[in-house]
């Protein structure tokens, strides 16, 4: 999660440097060009492309980086609940009352841990090494479980999102014998699993279900999830030039009129320039085509 975050911001600062070291260029070729139109050329997309860089500079800085802040927290904040409910969980397997029992029929032996083996299922809460590139989710989703993360029968099959898990079983001494639960459902381990009470009012009731439903200030499923979309949406592509569209943005339109309404000299007859007449379409073409002129323009030393 941290190094998706990372790589999604640093993006947006590899834009602001290219655009930056571009920028330049353009400004010295307009300095040097003899051609008045190359020149109007060069400082219309400077003055573009730095905007560019700004605008880039100000998300990744303030919005963006809130997402990635949101979304690294939220996921932290899910793998401690969770490591907390194991830690909830773990005297159940001695007790009389409640314990982890392997398969999903009720009865069975409790379960050991061997290494990061519980029972027959595989599972470890060890952060993993950062990848390069983000991967979505396929367990945690905003809408709750889109898989089951533990498996209903013994052994390592593929779990589905629709089978029932005895994962943990509570019987009424855990509460008391006289407690009820009014609520349609029954909510263990801090909201993150629930149970109908449809077999009866009293906590006794099996766990039967995973699911997403619980009280609103404990959906942790859910905001772990939206959580790593905000990461997944971090996105840089508004600022880079590859996605410059044939007819151009209201930036580079702007660019062109202030360009135009500062040039010291006007030839007699001259037209206010338009951005149809600086660059022919598509403008994202023609506008690749010039930056390419210009870095292949000579820079003396006296120019820098």
């Amino acid at each position: 999660v941290q190094g998706n975050a990372a790589e999604s911001l640093q993006a947006f600062n590899t834009i602001r440097v290219k655009k930056e070291q571009t920028q330049l260029r353009l400004q010295i070729y307009a300095t040097e060009a003899q051609d008045d139109t190359a020149r109007t050329k060069a400082a219309t997309l400077a003055l573009w492309l730095s905007h560019k860089a700004d605008a880039a500079t100000t998300s990744g800085l303030t919005t963006e980086a809130a997402s990635a802040i949101n979304g690294v927290a939220a996921g932290m904040y899910a793998k401690g609940r969770v490591e907390e409910l194991l830690e909830l969980v773990a005297p159940t397997k001695s007790a009389a009352n409640g314990c982890l029992v392997n398969g999903d029929s009720g009865s069975g032996s409790p379960v050991s841990k061997t290494g990061s083996t519980i029972g027959d299922t595989e599972c470890s809460l060890t952060r993993k090494a950062l990848e390069a590139t983000y991967s979505d989710l396929t367990i945690l989703t905003p809408q709750g479980f889109g898989e089951k993360p533990i498996s209903s029968t013994a052994g390592k099959g593929k779990q589905s999102s629709t089978i029932g898990c005895n994962f943990l079983t509570l019987t009424g001494a855990d509460f008391g014998k006289t407690n009820q639960q009014d609520a349609a459902n029954v909510y263990y381990g801090g909201g993150i699993f629930s149970r109908t009470k449809s077999n009866g009012q009293l906590a006794g009731a099996r766990l039967g279900t995973l699911t997403t439903e619980a009280e609103t200030d404990t959906q942790t499923w859910k905001d772990a999830a939206t959580g790593a979309n905000e990461i997944k949406n971090l996105n840089s592509a508004a600022y880079d030039n590859a996605t410059l569209t044939t007819d151009g943005d209201s930036d580079l339109k702007t660019a062109v009129a202030y360009i135009a309404l500062n040039k010291e000299t006007k030839a007699e007859g001259e037209t206010t320039p338009q951005l149809d007449q600086l660059f022919s379409k598509p403008l994202n073409t023609a506008i690749s085509k010039f930056i390419e002129e210009v870095e292949a323009h000579e820079i003396t030393s006296d120019a820098l």
